[in-house]
């Protein structure tokens, strides 16, 4: 009783099309082999099937064999007596300079076609206003893709090639190369020469003033994570240009199967709201996903943190520690190639870079730090971990700062369980420019201890625990040394400490998850990095005798 719609083309576009049957939108849909038209045979057995009395609308992307084989089945089932229109989509607006009598691809705004006049004949419209209000959108949309890397039919070569570091912009569906080569842009550039196609006065003509829908689409090889940050470089360009977006679809609509590229679809809306009106009407189509209504770019600005901002004032600049964490900062930033290096044999090849984080946040606060105890300045380093490190490491850094930072508060004050249990608990001598080797000690204790409740793993595990342990039962045989023999002495432990690591079986982190040939022989890089920063403070230590 209702005008039935179907669409169609070549397989390697999934979800589209047999993803948007359902009411409200195809009645039906017909695929070929990949990359190439279903025959015409195909196309009227369908045609067929779902036309009843109302008829039905035939929709086709502008490929010269889905518009001859779809052609041929209208005909045929004309002359068979069905009432069946055609109406072909060619929304690509970045091969305006070719010469061709093909005309523009048909590209991701045929699914825009497919809701709205699916839409419409659903709520029971005959088949000359479904074709009109069809042939209404193919004229307002309009679809620019790039692409950096190309699509690799099964069993076949990739279909075109493409350099590292290079982009393609005007790509189509059917893994062809496109319109413009060149090297590769940040997303901003990318998405504002996307837009350009779009705002052609040849092509959709987009313009100040316009209201529109935008479909960003993933061609089927793009991270959500990347599908998020184009979305927003698309809403910033809208409103940059003061283009009013009444709706906005993300996300996989029409792939050319593994291609890693996006499409931005855009559709003028009407001024009598049908467009929009459509677009919102429910379907039980599958692969149709619900969009979002009026979006905008929130700005930071408008959700203040509400988390408490701890200030340290100023406070007297300790020579010492800031000696201490430039040696520390010079160690680091030289292994930070390495340790990357090792981690990417054990864990996600990121280890030199998350602590890198750190670091150059350090080397801009050291001239602000408020070294006033020692304390004060291991709440600041643990804050600092929290906030520019990241990932695990962040977290396990921050967990032994901040319990370092509680246990040497208790010792300032001779409130630590040692000093409890001393004849005297009167505070350990660790402000100025020195800390007692007992406060160093209860620290480092309090960190392993945390380490191990949060983190789970123990002394053997194969972490960098396989290096504090070791140095920290150095520092407690040893209280009475001298400098010159303690420092010697905990940088042997911390050497001996990652060479270990090397023999372990991982049992904790991600490491624990690689295969056991992958981690023979490898030292764990998060101990490497640890006793880079363990070694650099006892040579400090030594030339400058930090502790009291």
């Amino acid at each position: 009783s209702k005008v039935s719609l179907i669409c169609g083309g070549g397989s390697g576009y999934e979800p589209a099309h047999g993803g948007y049957v359902g009411v409200g939108m195809l009645s039906g849909a017909v695929a070929g082999g990949v990359f190439a038209s279903p025959s015409s045979s195909l196309v009227l057995e369908l045609i067929l099937e779902v036309t009843g009395e109302a008829g039905c609308l035939v929709i086709v992307k502008n490929y010269t064999g889905d518009c001859m084989n779809f052609g041929i089945a209208v005909e045929k089932a004309k002359k068979l007596g069905r009432k069946v229109q055609l109406v072909i989509c060619a929304d690509d607006t970045t091969l305006l300079d070719h010469d061709t009598l093909s005309g523009a691809r048909g590209l991701c705004g045929v699914l825009l076609v497919q809701k709205i006049a699916g839409a419409f004949a659903a709520q029971g419209n005959s088949l000359e206003a479904v074709t009109h209000i069809a042939r209404m959108v193919c004229q307002s949309v309009g679809t620019a893709g790039v692409a950096v890397s190309p699509c690799v039919p099964p069993g076949r070569e990739p279909s075109f090639t493409l350099p590292p570091a290079t982009m393609e912009f005007g790509i189509g569906i059917h893994g062809e190369p496109g319109a413009l080569r060149c090297a590769s842009v940040d997303c901003k550039s990318t998405v504002d020469k996307l837009f350009s196609y779009l705002c052609d006065a040849r092509g959709l003509g987009l313009r100040e003033g316009d209201d529109v829908a935008v479909m960003v689409n993933n061609l089927g090889g793009t991270a959500e994570l990347e599908m998020g940050v184009v979305a927003g470089e698309v809403l910033k360009w809208l409103e940059l240009n003061h283009v009013t977006c009444h709706m906005m679809y993300t996300g996989t609509f029409m792939t050319s199967l593994g291609m890693h590229g996006i499409s931005i679809t855009a559709i003028r809306l009407d001024k009598e709201g049908t467009f929009l009106e459509m677009l919102k009407y429910p379907t039980s189509a599958p692969s149709w996903k619900v969009g979002c209504e009026n979006p905008r770019v929130f700005q930071k600005s408008e959700y203040p943190s509400k988390i408490p901002k701890i200030t340290y004032g100023s406070g007297p600049t300790n020579k010492k520690y800031i000696e201490i964490l430039l040696a520390i900062i010079s160690d680091l930033s030289a292994k930070v190639d390495e340790l990357n290096e090792l981690d990417r044999k054990v864990g996600d090849g990121d280890c030199g870079t998350t602590l890198s984080g750190l670091i150059t946040h350090l080397k801009t606060q050291i001239p602000t730090l408020n070294c006033s105890s020692f304390s004060v300045f291991l709440t600041q380093l643990s804050d600092m971990a929290e906030n520019h490190m990241g990932g695990t490491s962040g977290a396990i850094y921050t967990i032994a700062l901040t319990a370092a930072a509680a246990r040497a508060g208790l010792c300032e004050t001779g409130r630590c369980e040692t000093c409890l249990r001393s004849e005297t608990s009167s505070p350990r001598s660790d402000t100025g420019d020195s800390v007692s080797h007992h406060t160093l000690t209860a620290c480092l204790d309090a960190a392993l201890i945390a380490i191990s409740r949060y983190g789970k793993a123990v002394e053997g595990d194969c972490t960098m625990l396989d290096v504090l342990y070791p140095v920290l039962r150095t520092l407690q045989v040893n209280a009475r040394a001298d400098m010159a023999t303690l420092t010697s002495l905990c940088t042997a432990a911390a050497d001996s400490g990652v060479t270990m690591t090397a023999t372990l079986q991982p049992r904790a982190g991600r490491a624990a998850y690689i295969r056991t040939q992958n981690t023979e022989q490898c030292e764990d890089p998060g101990a490497v990095a640890v006793a880079a920063w363990v070694k650099a403070v006892c040579r400090v230590m030594y030339q400058r005798g930090v502790l009291g």
